[in-house]
């Protein structure tokens, strides 16, 4: 199993900025929300029991804001700055000049603010050699101040024992406004990089009817028994019967064990022996 290894030379980054795993920082709409509602009549499965919704929400781990931070917008009179008033960080921006003006990351009616403000992530990410990690913005949480500028970091090279990571966030305000603490301020989430080769393939109609899943269908289990097809599964009459009778259940794709949900492959549960935040009879490292 590789190890992400978070490493810094602050003891107040673990107090404010410790990392989190994604599946343990779910906004609160998305833990109540229904897995069936009934829209426009008739009763239909919801975002909550999107699979694909579900794994980009849960994996990798987010770091949050553990303190109020006040962002002073440069239409205000003032120089960037995102400070608390203990400890005040004036931060590099990114004018229009700098990508041609000819990019912006939102439309200008969603972000007056033709500039952006960035910060330093007070961590080094170091993976495995042949690991990668995305810095993603936060996914499905509601964010009327800022986003969170995407891109890709090869942690396993670029490591400068301090950071290897800028946050580059975008105003959707021209006026200054606070990050809570506790908003998910970037998701990273580490991957093996490979190299992909593509092929695109026509089928005929007699193969889609007698074939509805090309690739599922010739699969077959450790018993060499074939495994069904999610369409086999949702046509089938005991999956029918089943979904007469209960509510609120999500689709076959869970119970049927045909999707494997990624963000149980995040864990800390597990760390390696010589990880001090997790065996204190290491201690710290000078």
């Amino acid at each position: 199993m590789p190890t992400i290894e978070f490493t810094t030379y602050d003891k107040r980054t673990t107090e404010l900025w410790k990392p989190v795993l994604a599946k343990k920082v779910v906004p609160d709409w998305w833990k109540t929300m229904k897995v069936q509602e009934v829209v426009r009549g008739n009763k239909t499965h919801t975002i909550r029991s999107c699979p694909a919704m579900d794994d980009w929400l849960k994996s990798g781990w987010y770091i949050c804001a553990k303190a109020d931070m006040k962002v002073i917008l440069p239409t205000e009179g003032a120089a960037h700055a995102m400070s608390d008033p203990e400890n005040p960080y004036h931060s590099p921006t990114h004018p229009a000049a700098q990508v041609g003006q000819s990019f912006t990351y939102l439309p200008k009616e969603d972000a007056p603010t033709m500039d952006a403000f960035k910060m330093r992530s007070p961590w080094n990410i170091i993976t495995p050699p042949g690991y990668s990690c995305l810095y993603l913005d936060p996914f499905l949480f509601q964010n009327t101040h800022f986003a969170t500028w995407q891109g890709i970091i090869d942690t396993d090279t670029f490591n400068v024992n301090m950071d290897n990571s800028q946050i580059i966030f975008y105003p959707k305000t021209s006026k200054s406004f606070t990050i809570k603490a506790g908003t998910p301020l970037v998701q990273v989430i580490p991957y093996r990089r490979e190299t992909w080769n593509a092929s695109y393939i026509t089928y005929d109609n007699k193969s889609w009817q007698e074939n509805r899943s090309v690739r599922t269908t010739h699969r077959v289990g450790e018993d060499g028994e074939k495994i069904k097809t999610m369409d086999e599964w949702n046509r089938s009459p005991e999956l029918r019967e089943e979904k007469r009778h209960i509510e609120g259940m999500a689709g076959a794709y869970r119970r049927i064990k045909y999707w494997n949900e990624k963000g149980r492959m995040f864990k800390e549960d597990n760390p390696p022996p010589e990880c001090p935040m997790h065996n204190p009879e290491i201690g710290e490292e000078s």
